[in-house]
């Protein structure tokens, strides 16, 4: 709720957005928490600002969309002190959210010393790039065009590669 994304936001906020979900019988939230500015502590602040304006439980998954030493640290905060147990990980999004397989290696190892849990969006980043241009070239500019750009092969070897990097480091993984 109300994420900012690739220069548009979305428009429902933890009000609005929580209504809804209640009228259509859903009582529990966990949101994708952004970082800010770099900093996963910072996204965290923004998203329990945001969640101050909710009509239900919710919780967050912390989204890793790079990866240095100062995230590593703050991963340790916010399973320890924030009580947040669970990393998204972006495999799709090129020059957005996306992680590179070493990045993810990383994420994941420590997210295993935490005792937290890993998730990931499992889209080949660099494929999708490759498909979005060529759309683009070809002049396909209609929605389903979005679609053509991302065939669920991409979506496949990247839940594989996932799930195999996620073997090697010994850690759960959710998908």
């Amino acid at each position: 709720l109300e994420m900012p994304f690739m220069g548009q936001t979305a428009c429902d906020d933890y009000s609005s957005g929580h209504k809804a979900a209640l009228a259509g019988g859903t009582t529990m939230h966990i949101d994708f928490a952004l970082p800010v500015d770099g900093s996963l502590l910072k996204g965290y602040d923004v998203w329990r600002k945001k969640g101050e304006k909710a009509n239900m439980d919710y919780a967050f998954h912390m989204a890793v969309t790079a990866w240095n030493q100062q995230i590593s640290r703050e991963m340790d905060v916010i399973v320890n002190e924030k009580k947040v147990n669970s990393f998204k990980f972006f495999m799709a999004y090129k020059g957005a959210l996306m992680v590179n397989d070493e990045q993810l290696l990383e994420g994941f190892q420590r997210v295993l010393d935490l005792g937290a849990l890993a998730q990931v969006h499992a889209e080949n980043g660099d494929g999708v790039a490759f498909g979005q241009q060529k759309q683009i070239d070809s002049g396909c500019y209609q929605p389903h065009c979005h679609a053509l750009s991302r065939p669920a092969i991409l979506e496949g070897e990247a839940t594989n590669r996932a799930i195999q990097l996620s073997s090697f480091v010994g850690n759960p993984l959710y998908v």
